[in-house]
C-alpha cells in the first residue's frame, strides 16, 4: 500500500504567533521530506490569489495539497451552508481532499442525511471527518452512527487524531478499534498531562504510544503531523514512522 506523509502547517506555527504565510512553508515541507501539506483555513487570508498562489508553488514542488477547515460537516442537523465555500477553496487550491469534523446531526432522518450528502459528493475528491476537542461535535458513537449510515460508494472516510481524544474524556485504543474500519488517514502528535494540563507534544514525548495506534488503525495509508516543533524533530519524527512501518 503507497503511503502519503503530510505536514499539517501548524508544524511551523509557534504557539505566540497569530498568523503564519502558508505559501512560503510549501518548500521547507518538501526539504524536510513531506510528499504532502495541509493548508489550514483559518490562517489564510481569504484572497483567492492566495490559494491559487499556494496551487502553483505546490506543482512545481510536485507537493500534493490537503485542505483542512475548522468547522464541521453539519450544523444545526443541516449541510454546513459555509460547506460550498470550503470546497471552492479546496479546488483553488488544486487539491482533491477536504478535512472537516463532524458536527451535530439528525440520525433518525437516514434518508434525508443521504440526500443532503449526495448534493456536495462526485467523488472527484475526497472527504475526512477528523475528531476535534469538542465533544458534541466528535462524539465517538454519533460517528459511528454517521459511517453505518452513509452509503459505501460515498469518498468519505475517517481522519483518527490520536491526541484529541484526550479532550472527549475517550479511551484513544478503544476509539481506534471501533473506527479502523473506516479510517484512511491518521493525524500524528502526542500529549503530556502535567498536573491536569493537557499539552501537544511531538511523538517521543508525550504518553499515548502511536505505534500501537498505528497497527490498530491498519487500513491507514496517510499520516499527519500536527505539532509544532524545531524542523530537526519533524525530520526525525517522520523518520521513526516510516521505520515503525517497515
Amino acid at each position: 500500500m503507497s503511503k502519503t506523509f503530510i505536514i499539517n502547517t501548524a508544524a511551523f506555527k509557534t504557539p505566540d504567533c497569530q498568523s503564519l504565510n502558508q505559501l512560503s512553508k510549501i518548500s521547507e515541507a518538501k526539504q524536510l521530506g513531506y510528499s504532502a501539506i495541509e493548508i489550514r483555513n483559518e490562517l489564510l487570508t481569504g484572497d483567492n490569489q492566495e490559494l491559487i498562489a499556494i496551487a502553483t508553488k505546490a506543482k512545481e514542488l510536485n507537493i500534493e495539497v490537503y485542505f483542512s477547515v475548522g468547522d464541521v460537516l453539519f450544523s444545526n442537523n443541516e449541510l454546513n451552508p459555509k460547506l460550498s465555500r470550503y470546497i471552492e477553496q479546496m479546488h483553488l487550491l488544486d487539491s482533491r481532499n477536504l478535512k472537516i469534523n463532524l458536527g451535530i446531526f439528525d440520525s433518525t432522518n437516514q434518508n434525508n442525511l443521504v440526500e443532503q450528502l449526495s448534493q456536495i459528493i462526485d467523488n472527484s475528491y475526497s472527504i475526512y471527518i477528523e475528531n476535534n476537542q469538542t465533544p458534541i461535535e466528535s462524539d465517538l458513537q454519533q460517528t459511528i452512527e454517521f459511517f453505518r449510515i452513509i452509503p459505501k460508494t460515498f469518498n468519505i472516510s475517517y481522519c483518527f487524531d490520536i491526541a484529541n481524544w484526550e479532550w472527549l474524556n475517550t479511551n484513544v485504543y478503544n476509539a481506534a478499534k471501533e473506527l479502523a474500519p473506516v479510517t484512511r488517514y491518521v493525524h500524528l502528535k502526542n500529549i503530556s498531562d502535567k498536573n491536569g494540563k493537557k499539552e501537544v507534544t511531538s511523538l517521543s514525548q508525550g504518553i499515548l504510544d502511536w505505534q500501537r495506534l498505528i497497527q490498530i488503525l491498519n487500513m491507514t495509508d496517510k499520516f499527519g503531523f500536527e505539532y509544532y516543533a524545531e524542523p530537526d524533530i519533524l525530520k526525525s519524527d517522520l523518520a521513526l514512522v516510516k521505520h515503525s512501518l517497515l
